[in-house]
């Protein structure tokens, strides 16, 4: 069992590149060797985080919410599912951009410095070269922001395969007894059970070995239940899939 499987080491975001305290190769070997979840802390500055955040939700409100997924175009969804491989319930909202370029120009330019830094971040983790374009075949980036409403927003149990993402990341985009209270993401990690909620702040990234099982605990459940509310945790994702694999 891992005594200390969550690692906190200051970073931040200089020049548009996500600079490290802790070697990139030490990040790779304790994620990816010793399972450990590293969470670089403070990239980007609350005032960044929110204003992706509200830029996102303002999109989506002008924008009907999709019924089936669009993994060529940009898109939003209400989700209340159950998941068909991992039988998985979920209830979250979440915005998908797997064409940055043909968003409205201010969007664009709130997204690209999240997305960006990610991408170099991503390739110097996993040594891939994934661009924000569409192949032919195989694989690609599909940049996502993920909302569990305030009143009951949450992921239950489930898996993703190792390969091709190798690690993930989930980007803290809401403050903590400011735009929620409780819910955060949880692991399994060698028979334990690992809670990050009281490790993760605004603008932390955590970086996780993809294959790890793991779970997003409910939002506010004391809170009324609005789609059309901001209210909630947001958090900024990095897949990498195909899917029609």
């Amino acid at each position: 069992m891992i005594s200390s499987p969550v690692v906190e080491t200051p970073a931040r975001l200089k020049d548009g590149v996500i600079a490290t305290t802790m070697a990139r190769a030490e990040i790779v070997e304790r994620v990816m060797a010793r399972g450990e979840l590293v969470i670089l802390k403070g990239v980007f500055p609350d005032e960044m985080a929110t204003a992706i955040k509200t830029a996102v939700a303002d999109w989506g409100r002008g924008i009907d919410p999709a019924e089936v997924d669009d993994f060529a175009g940009n898109y939003h969804r209400r989700r209340v599912h159950v998941a068909r491989i991992q039988q998985a319930p979920h209830v979250f909202h979440d915005y998908n951009f797997n064409e940055l370029g043909a968003l409205p120009a201010e969007l664009q330019a709130t997204l690209r410095p999240l997305f960006e830094p990610l991408r170099e971040l991503y390739n110097a983790l996993t040594a891939h070269d994934v661009q924000f374009q569409i192949p032919a075949t195989g694989p690609y980036v599909h940049p996502q922001l993920i909302h569990y409403p305030s009143g009951g927003g949450f992921f239950a149990r489930h898996w993703h395969n190792l390969s091709p993402q190798k690690l993930g990341f989930i980007v803290s985009l809401s403050r903590r007894g400011r735009d929620f209270r409780n819910g955060g993401t949880c692991f399994e990690i060698d028979g334990q059970v690992v809670d990050t909620e009281a490790h993760q702040e605004i603008g932390d990234i955590l970086v996780w070995r993809y294959d790890h099982h793991h779970w997003v605990t409910q939002s506010d459940l004391r809170d009324k239940f609005d789609w059309t509310s901001d209210a909630g945790r947001w958090v900024a994702t990095f897949a990498y899939f195909d899917p029609k694999g």
